[in-house]
């Protein structure tokens, strides 16, 4: 479960630092990633500050998953 978590976090990271081509206002900007190993680097510290705060992370079920 904490795999999963951390790979949820790494992605979101990941993706929010994408800087769009273009803002929408006439401006453009370079793109700009971060590595995979930089986004696992944060979700990781985001993961222990969660933690040490006394947060847990726990998967909710999807309301449209047929019930065994």
């Amino acid at each position: 479960m904490a795999e999963d978590s951390l790979i949820v976090i790494a992605n979101a990271i990941k993706t929010a630092f994408i800087d769009h081509p273009s803002s929408g206002l006439g401006t453009t900007w370079d793109q700009i990633t971060k590595s995979d190993e930089e986004s696992i680097h944060l979700a990781k510290a985001v993961l222990i500050a969660l933690r040490k705060a006394g947060y847990s992370i726990s998967k909710v079920e999807d309301e449209n998953t047929p019930r065994s």
